[in-house]
């Protein structure tokens, strides 16, 4: 019985390293956001002005959601107000990033590929998988969307 004492002491103190190391790195993750939001923001921005895109993100809108949408991050356009929804699609293993521009209606107007390897690859990517992310980011506008 006494052997089973250090074994079990050893499997505890691994367990809590493990769950301190989780609990922290989740911490850090949602405290970080706004500055990841920034950059994000700052980068998507470049990418529209290197495709002389006139758009251009203001703000990061924040909100969890309750229905499924693809990973991303929301902002509010500048000058006219509509929302854009920067996110990926995935696509034969490759990450193409996209943003999707929001009417005032909750549809989306256009999903604009994001540099010029996304653009590049936009052709390739079936209409329909563009149609599947757009119905998502819809719904998830349609049930609350992000709070501004």
């Amino acid at each position: 019985m006494k052997d089973i004492t250090p074994e079990l002491k050893d499997r505890a103190i691994l367990i809590g390293w493990i769950a301190g190391l989780v609990l922290a790195a989740s911490l850090l993750w949602s405290i970080s956001f706004p500055f990841r939001a920034g950059c994000l923001m700052r980068s998507v921005n470049k990418s529209l002005a290197l495709a002389e895109d006139e758009r251009r993100l203001s703000t990061a809108l924040f909100r969890p959601y309750s229905v499924p949408v693809p990973m991303g991050c929301w902002y509010a356009l500048a000058e006219s107000g509509s929302l854009f929804y920067v996110f990926a699609i995935m696509r034969d293993g490759i990450l193409v990033p996209c943003g999707a521009e929001i009417s005032s209606d909750g549809e989306v107007q256009e999903i604009v590929p994001l540099g010029a390897h996304a653009r590049q690859l936009m052709d390739r990517i079936p209409a329909g998988l563009v149609q599947v992310y757009a119905r998502r980011i819809e719904a998830a506008v349609a049930a609350g969307g992000p709070a501004k």
